[in-house]
């Protein structure tokens, strides 16, 4: 079977079963944000009172944990943090041996925050799907759950981050992937309009985004096989779904023709 082929089979099979996600992920535990606390130099990383915990200089705002299903011996953790930087909060993507007390691989961030980005409990969720990219290369994401407090149009769901392991650093191979978006087509929510019936008679189209794998490609890395399938509220036929085969380029896997094809899409 040649690879044009082979690439088509495992469009049409993969397309149709998006990756499975294991079970959700949960609060990390004080052992584990101990543990990441020191490896980051960072007093008092507990969570404050305002976000339920009990030390009253706590600076941790959110945190996400989960097993590692390869090996669950070791957790993987998503924090953020206040570290006191204007119009910005501290992230940290961690491997962490509980048993030692020892964080593994380490990757840190900053994230800027506006009217929909607010770092808070809640908007960091760990995605432990199969993403067996290469041979002895498996990836987790990190999704970034966005905050839509205003009355526009429509809104953005979760955008994902794909991390792999590299001795002891996490490197981003595929980011800030948005995996929902959502747009009124008639009508707003009821805390938007003045008239109920505006929100009775609303028509939402839902945009749900699915990652499967493709082919092996350059050094042994499969493409990623990206479809967005529309669904309006009221049931009735809307775009044709969208696919996108996005491949490895050596360092990362580039949105940029995918993110051309998706506004097309849209339009």
């Amino acid at each position: 079977m040649n690879r044009l082929l082979s690439a088509a089979v495992l469009w049409s099979v993969l397309a149709q079963a998006p990756l499975a996600h294991a079970a959700e992920s949960e609060d990390c535990a004080p052992a584990v944000l101990a543990t990441l606390g020191r490896a980051l130099k960072v007093a008092h990383f507990t969570p404050g009172p305002r976000d339920d915990g009990k030390d009253p200089a706590g600076v941790v705002l959110v945190s996400s944990c989960k097993r590692m299903p390869d090996d669950p011996r070791l957790t993987l953790a998503a924090v953020g943090w206040d570290a006191h930087k204007a119009e910005t909060k501290a992230l940290a993507v961690a491997i962490v041996d509980e048993a030692a007390a020892a964080v593994l691989a380490l990757h840190q961030d900053e994230v800027y925050e506006d009217a929909t980005t607010q770092v808070v409990r809640g908007s960091l969720r760990l995605d432990t799907a199969p993403y067996d990219l290469a041979p002895g290369v498996r990836a987790f994401g990190v999704d970034f759950i966005n905050d839509n407090p205003g009355c526009g149009d429509g809104g953005i769901g979760p955008s994902r981050t794909l991390y792999v392991r590299e001795g002891q650093t996490l490197r981003p191979v595929l980011q800030d992937l948005y995996v929902s978006t959502w747009s009124y087509l008639r009508g707003n929510q009821p805390r938007c309009v003045a008239d109920p019936h505006e929100s009775d008679t609303a028509i939402l189209e839902d945009d749900a985004l699915t990652i499967a794998l493709g082919a092996p490609g350059k050094g042994g890395w499969r493409d990623l096989m990206l479809t967005i399938v529309a669904k309006r509220s009221d049931h009735k036929p809307t775009r044709k779904p969208l696919h996108v085969r996005v491949p490895y380029d050596g360092s990362t896997y580039d949105l940029t023709a995918f993110n051309k094809a998706d506004a097309a899409w849209r339009r």
